[in-house]
């Protein structure tokens, strides 16, 4: 079972639909999420049937930004526990055994005030899991200085707020 993530920045550009096209193809994915969709429903659905899944989940953008997309195959059964504007919470029912119950797909806000209350919703719904528990998206976060490359340094106290 594969789960490809991926923040796309925006499902408009020829470019952007090819590679992702592409990544489905070489890799071959049960379960897809994409962040940043940045299109409208109908447009996406349309780029889901041609990726070649049966199922959808999203969360539409707010004008020109955001957007959330969760692609599943029918071999998946997906129930959704949460969802919001940054997460996805599912528990997941697979024909294979390896991929975990529970997923967050989570989007972390590009404001620390605002991702601070991302944070404190995942730690509820992980209080809520019972079984395995995934969490995989772009949490705009740093969970150590390593993970930074150029600029200036994050400061210790924004990195232990993750």
């Amino acid at each position: 079972m594969k789960l490809l993530s991926w923040n796309c920045q925006g499902l408009g550009r020829a470019l952007t639909v090819k590679n992702l096209k592409n990544m489905v193809k070489k890799d071959r994915p049960s379960l897809i999420f994409l962040m940043e969709t940045k299109i409208n429903l109908e447009r996406i659905k349309r780029l889901r049937l041609k990726c070649g899944f049966n199922h959808d989940l999203y969360v539409e953008p707010r004008g020109l930004s955001g957007g959330l997309a969760v692609w599943w195959s029918a071999n998946i059964s997906l129930t959704v526990l949460y969802k919001s504007r940054n997460i996805i919470h599912v528990v997941v029912d697979s024909i294979s055994s390896d991929l975990p119950n529970y997923i967050s797909f989570v989007y972390g806000p590009p404001k620390e005030g605002d991702r601070r209350i991302v944070w404190n919703i995942l730690r509820s719904l992980a209080s809520s899991v019972s079984g395995s528990w995934l969490a995989v998206g772009d949490f705009n976060d740093l969970i150590s200085q390593n993970e930074k490359e150029g600029g200036n340094p994050r400061s210790m106290r924004k990195i232990l707020n993750f």
